[in-house]
């Protein structure tokens, strides 16, 4: 009887504390992948993943990297990221984000992957006033945010 309550144990503790808004199979982990933002190499504790062929980042991580402000509220499960007069909320789980006060819907909603708070990369980076491109060849994430020049000086 308790060998039949165990593997359900571990189960259920593996799915909780996953911490994802999404089912851990859809994840796959960027290992390998380089993000720059204004050409310098930004590194996180937590990979980049791809979730629906979408790029989630550890929003601190990045963001911070470009200086944008984050807030997060453990209670609501939600972000904010301010930026100069740019303001984005999201909410982890939610199909939709706030920027500026207008509701867009998210190809991919924030969630929680390996206890960070995970968000569309290319999303909030345009929504910010950043260019993102992806090499895939280098396996490149580039950032430039709009008071750094995309060309060599």
């Amino acid at each position: 009887m308790k060998r039949f309550h165990a593997p359900a144990l571990v189960l259920l503790c593996t799915l909780l504390l996953g911490g994802g808004a999404f089912p851990q199979a859809n994840v796959v982990v960027k290992e390998f992948v380089t993000v720059l933002v204004n050409r310098a190499v930004v590194r996180t504790d937590v990979p980049p993943i791809n979730v629906s062929g979408q790029t989630l980042v550890p929003v601190r991580g990045i963001f911070n990297a470009f200086g944008a402000e984050i807030d997060w509220f453990s209670i609501e499960k939600r972000v904010l990221i301010r930026q100069n007069s740019k303001v984005i909320q999201l909410k982890i789980g939610d199909a939709s984000a706030t920027v500026n006060n207008a509701v867009l819907p998210l190809a991919v909603p924030a969630m929680i992957y390996r206890g960070r708070t995970m968000v569309p990369l290319r999303f909030i980076a345009e929504s910010l006033g950043a260019t993102v491109t992806w090499d895939a060849s280098t396996q490149t994430i580039t950032i430039i945010t709009p008071e750094q020049p995309s060309s060599s000086d």
